[in-house]
């Protein structure tokens, strides 16, 4: 499934991008925007086709992850909870427009004991070499913690790599 899910977005231009935040809140709304953003619901990644790529955290009892999808230009949107904010021509994200998705790869954990594995960060590979990371995590204390009901993204490759969560040892870029 993973492979046609890459199939899917290798290729596709980033257009626009919004933070999906709490209905009646703006972003950042005091969340750390220095090379590393916090977003407390979605990331929605437009691409130049009309697809729209959602990456939010998703919880089913212990199981503790993020959801990815693709949605078509003529599917119906999503009925998220929330308000959307454009951070399109935000200047960490202006570097990425235009670009297309080279590669993306996902680290797992087993968020609890009996539970399968979840996918916790997506790696995004863009045509030019950059890179982000979008993790599952909060700002706590002015520094990045894992924590399954917020979104982490990491601009800066050398932040990305430093981050680590209890049930993995590995950084998303590993």
């Amino acid at each position: 499934m993973l492979t046609e899910f890459r199939n899917l977005v290798v290729g596709e231009v980033v257009e626009a991008v919004r933070y999906v935040v709490p209905r009646g809140e703006s972003w950042p709304e005091g969340h750390k925007e220095d090379r590393v953003h916090e977003v407390d619901m979605a990331i929605e990644l437009y691409m130049k086709s009309g697809a729209v790529l959602m990456l939010s955290w998703a919880m089913d009892g212990m199981s503790e992850g993020m959801a990815i999808e693709i949605k078509g230009p003529k599917d119906d949107p999503d009925s998220l909870p929330g308000d959307s904010v454009d951070v399109t021509i935000h200047v960490d994200w202006i570097r990425y427009l235009g670009l297309s998705i080279a590669n993306i790869g996902v680290s797992w954990h087993i968020p609890n004991e009996g539970c399968p594995a979840m996918p916790w960060a997506y790696d995004f590979d863009f045509s030019d070499g950059s890179s982000l990371v979008v993790a599952l995590g909060e700002f706590n204390n002015a520094m990045p913690k894992y924590l399954p009901d917020a979104l982490l993204v990491f601009f800066d490759v050398v932040a990305a790599t430093e981050y680590k969560i209890p049930a993995n040892v590995a950084s998303p870029c590993d």
